[in-house]
């Protein structure tokens, strides 16, 4: 078993301040203390030495004895590494360092948020250890609540999730209407939902009170009827591939316009009555110092 320690890092504070003044009253003005407490302080890292004098000293004149000058520079050295650790403390105590684990829908990649949030995010928290996985909702509502994922980037709303799962808008966007290029439509310069009462639609495969299904399925309730759902699929680029294989049409988010060669037309929605929201989803009073700083840079929207 290692010695435990016998001085304290005051102790050699005062030692080193000395050192550098060779004077015992610019050396106490300078750790803001009274002279008669920095000599004590001083006899206390002596007797620890076993009663070795660090300063030869008389009232003309300060110096360093051999011994304290053999110790000096290892004593500046172990300030020097005391300071560092209470550097790093400081920043992993502020989320400046760490690790924090998030993962993300598809969608939020390109509907730029993600990129954005994480730009700002991470120029002040270079130390950051970010890992990010892409999952779909489902998996990561169960990740984030068994602890194994600090937080994830989803679709809004959710539904049937623990009370201590909380979620904050970080964006939202207009509904759009994907269309194959022959389609009836596909030359209008936008859509109403009376239009589409007929047609078949590409849903995603979550239920009717989840993410932007959810979305989906009140557009539906507010026009007054229930879509006929001819396929789903657990991804807007296997959406959009269907629609664009003649399969159907489908609502999805303004940013899915952004694929580039989707072979489909995308259409504005001239009543819609509902916006798509991307949120994060995390658990009530997180832990993780990286994740509260990560809460703190995000603000949330509407």
């Amino acid at each position: 078993m290692e010695k435990q320690l016998s001085a304290t890092l005051r102790q050699y504070e005062v030692f080193v301040a000395i050192a550098e003044t060779l004077h015992f009253g610019q050396a106490a003005a300078a750790l803001a203390v009274a002279q008669p407490a920095l000599t004590q302080q001083l006899k206390h890292l002596e007797t620890a030495f076993g009663g070795e004098l660090l300063f030869d000293r008389n009232r003309r004149r300060v110096m360093l004895t051999d011994f304290g000058r053999a110790l000096l520079p290892e004593a500046r050295a172990l300030l020097q590494q005391a300071r560092r650790v209470e550097a790093v403390a400081e920043a992993a105590r502020t989320g400046q360092r760490g690790r924090i684990e998030l993962a993300y829908v598809g969608s939020a990649s390109y509907a730029g948020i993600l990129g954005r949030l994480l730009r700002e995010f991470r120029a002040g928290a270079a130390d950051v250890d970010l890992i990010l996985r892409e999952l779909d909702m489902d998996l990561q509502i169960s990740e984030i609540v068994a602890g194994r994922l600090d937080a994830g980037f989803v679709r809004l709303p959710l539904s049937g999730v623990p009370d201590t799962l909380l979620t904050r808008t970080v964006h939202s966007e207009d509904i759009l209407l994907a269309v194959p290029p022959d389609h009836r439509l596909a030359e209008a310069p936008s859509v109403t939902m009376a239009s589409l009462r007929e047609e078949s639609f590409i849903f995603s495969h979550l239920g009717p009170d989840m993410g932007f299904a959810a979305c989906a399925y009140q557009l539906c309730a507010d026009a007054g009827f229930a879509p006929r759902v001819a396929h789903r699929a657990p991804q807007f680029t296997a959406i959009v591939n269907f629609v664009s294989a003649g399969l159907g049409v489908a609502f999805v988010p303004a940013s899915a316009a952004r694929m580039k060669d989707a072979g489909v037309t995308f259409l504005p929605i001239k009543d819609a009555t509902v916006n798509s929201r991307i949120g994060l989803a995390y658990l009530q009073d997180p832990t993780n110092p990286v994740l509260r700083r990560l809460l703190d840079a995000v603000e949330p929207e509407g």
